[in-house]
């Protein structure tokens, strides 16, 4: 057996959810498609279950999914993060310069006529995801120091300039290129809102968790066992506990 044979096998294999994780999430894609066409009554049920624009599942399984990278962040090594000017330069041009004007400009490409649907794109192109990149992130085995610092970073830029950004990309641009400007109405607290309920409760969760099992356990016990065997089942073992204990 040659010797990159031998550190292949012993390179750890990603999970069966894991490895297929496109695969479910084109898979949940598809089925909530279908659900809302073939049981139009659940789509207005789901919206039922929200407060204010906060929908109350979306907000269980954004916290779910993101608890368990989070956790494994050292927080005290994220001022390294904002130290290294390249990555943040190099992270602010992609999200707030190349991702922008690509999708005015794939919109505009493809949905000159529609401009409902062109609206949307480009809302969603100035918004860079704050979720996934955190489990590709994990997926990938990348520093999670610098991705919850880019994470951190692009969310309190998101907050700030969204609706400026909005403004500039469906007000002032759409008639230089011959299309109809969108006046949209958007609330800065919602934006501020919708960031600290879906990024800063699972971000205050790890590290109000690390905090406290390595004072209480040590760190390389929290490492070696509470990092490297699955965080997310630990935590979801805890709250099915937490959940029959009340009840």
């Amino acid at each position: 057996m040659t010797i990159s044979s031998q550190s292949e096998n012993q390179r750890p294999r990603l999970g069966f959810l894991d490895r297929y994780l496109t695969l479910w999430i084109f898979a949940a894609m598809a089925f909530g498609i279908a659900l809302g066409k073939l049981a139009p009554a659940v789509p207005q049920m789901l919206a039922d279950m929200s407060v204010g624009s906060t929908s109350i599942p979306i907000a269980i399984g954004l916290i779910l999914m993101l608890f368990p990278p989070l956790a494994k962040v050292r927080y005290e090594a994220l001022g390294q993060v904002f130290r290294d000017g390249k990555m943040i330069a190099l992270s602010f041009v992609l999200c707030w310069i190349v991702a922008p004007a690509f999708m005015f400009m794939l919109a505009a490409t493809l949905l000159p006529d529609k401009p409902e649907y062109l609206t949307g794109l480009v809302l969603i192109g100035i918004a860079p995801c704050i979720a996934m990149v955190l489990v590709w992130n994990q997926l990938a085995q990348g520093s999670a120091e610098y991705v919850t610092g880019l994470v951190a970073f692009n969310s309190l830029f998101q907050i700030i300039f969204y609706m400026p950004y909005a403004w500039f990309f469906l007000t002032i641009v759409p008639p230089i290129f011959g299309l109809e400007a969108h006046v949209v109405d958007i609330d800065f607290s919602t934006i501020a809102k919708a960031v600290l309920i879906y990024l800063g409760i699972p971000f205050a969760a790890g590290f109000l968790v690390r905090i406290a099992l390595i004072r209480s356990k040590g760190t390389e016990w929290y490492d070696q066992n509470f990092c490297r065997q699955s965080v997310r089942s630990r935590w979801l073992r805890c709250c099915s506990q937490s959940s029959q204990c009340s009840a």
